[in-house]
């Protein structure tokens, strides 16, 4: 997400490990502060998601060395996800 949060839900997670990567996605991550020291990230949507409608987000790899193949399927693919 940033120089500081990061999201790896390859082994465990909520439900939020479900959201998908597209290169033209439907919503976003947002790191929001509790107030009291701690933060959460949250899926908010960035346009209007019908029901069945999958959610996916942009998962923006800026800091691998090696290029990760993106297979999104969006007319808008950037070809990879960093």
């Amino acid at each position: 997400l940033n120089d500081y949060h990061i999201i790896d839900a390859t082994v465990k997670g909520n439900k939020a490990r479900f959201v998908n990567h597209s290169c033209d996605p439907n919503a976003a991550t947002r790191i929001i502060d509790l107030g009291n020291g701690e933060e959460r990230i949250m899926i908010v949507a960035i346009r209007p998601i019908v029901a069945g409608e999958e959610i996916l987000y942009d998962y923006q790899f800026p800091y691998e060395d090696v290029k990760i193949p993106c297979h999104c399927g969006s007319v808008l693919c950037r070809g990879f996800l960093n």
